[in-house]
């Protein structure tokens, strides 16, 4: 008679580049597995950089130390030095991307047990040969997490060319990698048809979307950042998040332009990211009321920040990023905000499947502008948008469910299951 496996709860290794006080889906997304697995009573032990992402300045409680061993909401974080960059040259990005592959090996090497499983999630790519290193030192199998593919995500959104040296050695690598892993769980179904194309077996492949918890956005209703900002009685159109390449935030700043003649309608943009600083010179150059800047605000004060505005920026840079899909735009339906999309692909088809809001072209200030005098003269659409859009989003990407799904997938590789 065959034996069934043991049952019992797994040690998990999750290596991220990114992780909280950073921002963004990334740090998100990892935090929200982690501390989903320990709930479940899984023992996970997180590998990060010292935080640095995106303005490239390492906290001082953090600033000139190798190692920081700290726990949040449970879950075990090893802390190891990175060469901190706010990615303004290729040459200070693949620094920073390798300091951690050499730190990352270095600090699972001694963090002191024993694990089952290794999980590295991607991008940047090269974390992946972390997990592959650390998973061959332990002898234990590693499931690749893939958020973008690259150097695919990089291509499509212009930062490189097709035929240069460097994606044509960052494909290989994409290959080599996902040869090794023993599974991979890519977070969109168009990624993973993608990588079907690309070669990887389909028995290799679980799709573990980007998710959100709802018990934790408890959006506040007072209006506080109204006031504090003297915009109470305006039609606020806001954006948080990363400001980077792909997000094309650019296009709220020339929709803002468009809209100037229109005083009831004020942007708010939240974030900090390499296309910051050139965005708020634009704004400052046509010389706009209509529209502020706010840093990059602590996690927990997200919430509030979309339950006081209107509607729900979420662009991305060109109709060519079309497995894409966002988690501000779960964030913003998890606070039953509509949304404005200025996308095409998976993200679009979401948003219409939900009717959640309105779809856009990306990067078409005008068409913007246009979207967001149509819904200043429907309110209702707004509250029906918002509404639809949280319920969505409760039926389909609760992070619970999703964490549960990357449980199966942990068990399914190691061997083991439990009652």
């Amino acid at each position: 008679m065959t034996r069934k496996p043991q049952l019992r709860n797994l040690s998990v290794m999750l290596l991220a580049h990114y992780y909280p006080p950073e921002m963004g889906g990334a740090a998100a997304r990892l935090h929200g597995l982690a501390r989903w697995l320990v709930r479940f009573g899984h023992q996970v032990t997180v590998v990060a950089g010292m935080p640095n992402y995106p303005a490239g300045i390492v906290p001082a409680e953090y600033r000139g130390r190798a190692r920081v061993c700290e726990m949040i909401d449970g879950v075990d974080v090893l802390r190891t030095w990175i060469y901190a960059s706010s990615h303004q040259t290729s040459l200070r990005r693949l620094a920073n991307y390798f300091s951690f592959v050499a730190s990352a090996i270095v600090g699972g090497f001694t963090a002191g047990r024993h694990f089952d499983v290794i999980l590295a999630s991607s991008p940047p790519l090269f974390v992946g040969l972390a997990g592959w290193v650390l998973a061959r030192s332990y002898r234990v199998p590693w499931v690749f997490d893939i958020r973008d593919l690259w150097p695919d995500v990089a291509v499509e959104a212009g930062e490189f060319t097709p035929d240069a040296a460097l994606t044509r050695w960052g494909y290989r690598l994409a290959q080599f990698l996902y040869c090794r892993a023993d599974h991979i769980t890519p977070v969109t179904e168009n990624k993973r048809q993608k990588l079907l194309t690309s070669g990887v077996p389909s028995e290799k492949l679980t799709v573990v979307a980007n998710g959100v918890d709802i018990d934790r956005l408890t959006c506040s209703t007072n209006g506080s950042w109204r006031v504090e900002f003297g915009i109470q009685d305006r039609f606020i159109v806001v954006y948080a998040g990363l400001i980077g390449i792909a997000q094309g935030v650019e296009v709220a700043v020339e929709a803002a332009n468009a809209l100037r003649h229109r005083p009831e309608i004020h942007f708010l943009i939240v974030g900090d990211g390499v296309r910051r600083a050139d965005i708020v010179r634009r704004a400052e150059k046509l010389r706009l009321t209509n529209i502020t800047f706010l840093p990059s605000q602590p996690r927990e004060t997200i919430p509030a920040i979309l339950e006081s505005a209107d509607v729900a920026l979420v662009p991305l840079k060109n109709s060519q990023l079309a497995d894409a899909v966002p988690s501000k735009l779960l964030e913003a339906w998890g606070c039953k905000r509509p949304v404005i999309l200025l996308a095409g692909g998976e993200a679009a088809h979401l948003v219409n499947s939900a009717q959640g809001g309105v779809v856009v072209p990306p990067e078409e200030p005008r068409c913007l502008a246009d979207a967001i005098s149509s819904l200043v003269a429907n309110r209702k659409a707004l509250q029906d948008y918002g509404q639809n859009g949280y319920e969505f989003v409760k039926a389909h990407f609760e992070r619970e469910a999703l964490a549960r799904r990357m449980e199966q997938v942990l068990f399914k590789v190691t061997g083991r299951g439990r009652a």
